[in-house]
């Protein structure tokens, strides 16, 4: 029965399980796409495919009741079709011997000629298994491989966090180390002023004091004289006036102008640019002040000229006659400071209000001054520059732009060698500009090079401490 109802169900032309099944007059059933192909080749009235009886396509009815007689197999998963086992087709109950390399699926002999896989490569079984089995096997060996790029992705990530971590809260105790001295130094400048204040008052406060003493013991004589005169005036008997004219009147011009304390307070101690005077006794304890750098007059480019002891650095068109030294720049306008920095913590500040184009940083001793180089690491430069027009870049490994706020006219460098770490600063409110990080081998100095522009023919640039 079960035979018999496989064969019921499946289209005469595709032997597949009908697909929106239509019925002839003369009682045979089809698929509705394989009725319209046929009619579709037939060049006169078409005939039936089974029994060869003619037609017309508007005798061809659908056969409802057959559609859902499928639907409703499918929906019990009842029939010989809808249980397929894993060896055998679901359609046609054959032994799965093949695979189809184009639609990778296992298929049987028969799946193999019908329409849906004619014409595709189809391989034996085994053959397929052996080569998707292979496939397999690479790809579990890429997986496992990604799997443990993953991993050491992974802890890498996390080192990378643990480092983090590591390093903020280095930099907080670092920060809190640094104002915790600062809010040292200030709180007790503030207390050595209030003292001091407290002394100055107390002083002149007792001078006062004596003085308004001075006053009342002056008041009290003076108060006694005029009753004892008084009294002598206001008597009749004119023999006591006489007897003591004298003595009253003595008393009466022996009062001087009363000699009074002059305190002076010393305003000017107290009330004066306090927040000022702090700041410039701060730098005791400020670790890292302006350090008092100079240009270097044996390293600059003969078109360079050093001036106000070393202070002020100017470009002038006209070459003097200065020795080719093996120290001195040829070929770029350029200049080293005399201060070499090969260890510690340094900070330095440049006007470059009245330069053109500017290029500022460190360099390696051993650069060669006699070649035209890049400002760039790989020829032992660390360097940020200006360009007319507000253009600012800095020169890594490659040249990249950079946005200051507004236009800088002084640069701060700090340079911690030990740490690695170059950074530059708008000197005017410390905000930071960019930051090089590099391992520093060899022994450093402060660079810097200036040329003219259209804007300005003579720039020039200060170093300020």
């Amino acid at each position: 029965m079960a035979t018999n109802l496989d064969v019921d169900l499946r289209c005469p032309i595709c032997q597949e399980v009908y697909q929106d099944p239509v019925l002839l007059r003369c009682g045979h059933n089809f698929c509705r796409g394989c009725m319209q192909r046929h009619v579709g080749s037939a060049e006169k009235t078409p005939m039936c495919p089974c029994c060869r009886s003619r037609f017309k396509m508007d005798s061809v009815y659908p056969n409802r009741q057959l559609a859902n007689v499928i639907a409703g197999l499918r929906d019990l998963s009842a029939g010989p079709s809808m249980h397929p086992s894993n060896r055998h087709c679901a359609k046609h109950k054959k032994e799965l011997e093949l695979f189809c390399q184009d639609d990778k699926q296992p298929i049987c002999y028969i799946c193999a000629l019908a329409h849906n896989h004619r014409n595709h490569n189809c391989v034996p079984i085994d053959e397929a298994y052996k080569e998707c089995k292979g496939v397999l096997n690479r790809s579990i060996t890429m997986l496992q491989k990604e799997v443990t790029d993953r991993l050491a992705m992974h802890a890498s990530q996390g080192g990378k966090i643990s480092r983090l971590l590591d390093m903020t809260e280095n930099l907080r105790n670092d920060i809190a180390k640094q104002f915790e001295a600062m809010h040292n130094f200030l709180d007790e400048r503030e207390r050595a002023i209030i003292k001091e204040l407290a002394e100055e008052e107390n002083h002149v406060l007792i001078q006062l004091e004596e003085n308004m003493l001075t006053i009342s013991g002056d008041c009290n004589m003076i108060q006694a004289i005029i009753q004892d005169i008084d009294e002598v005036i206001n008597s009749e008997d004119c023999h006591q006036l006489l007897r003591e004219y004298v003595s009253l009147k003595k008393r009466s011009e022996a009062i001087y102008n009363a000699v009074l304390n002059t305190p002076v307070f010393k305003l000017g101690v107290f009330y004066s640019p306090l927040q000022y005077g702090t700041w410039k006794q701060m730098k005791d304890i400020i670790k890292i002040v302006p350090a008092a750098l100079s240009f270097d007059p044996r390293t600059a480019n003969p078109k360079l000229r050093v001036s106000n002891f070393g202070q002020r650095l100017q470009y002038c068109e006209v070459q003097s006659q200065r020795p080719d030294t093996p120290e001195r720049f040829t070929n770029h306008l350029s200049v080293f400071a005399s201060t070499a920095l090969s260890s510690g913590r340094y900070y330095w500040e440049v006007n470059v209000s009245e330069g053109a184009d500017w290029i500022l940083g460190v360099a390696a001793g051993s650069v060669n001054k006699k070649v035209c180089a890049v400002t760039s690491p790989d020829n032992g430069y660390w360097t940020i520059g200006h360009r007319s027009g507000g253009q600012y870049w800095a020169c890594g490994h490659e040249k990249v732009a950079i946005h200051p706020d507004i236009n800088v006219e002084m640069i701060g460098v700090y340079l911690d060698y030990e740490k690695g770490q170059l950074s530059f600063y708008d000197a005017e409110d410390m905000s930071h500009i960019h930051t090089f990080k590099h391992h520093f081998l060899a022994k450093l100095y402060p660079y810097f090079s200036i040329s003219p522009n259209v804007e300005r023919a003579n720039p020039s640039l200060m170093l300020l401490y």
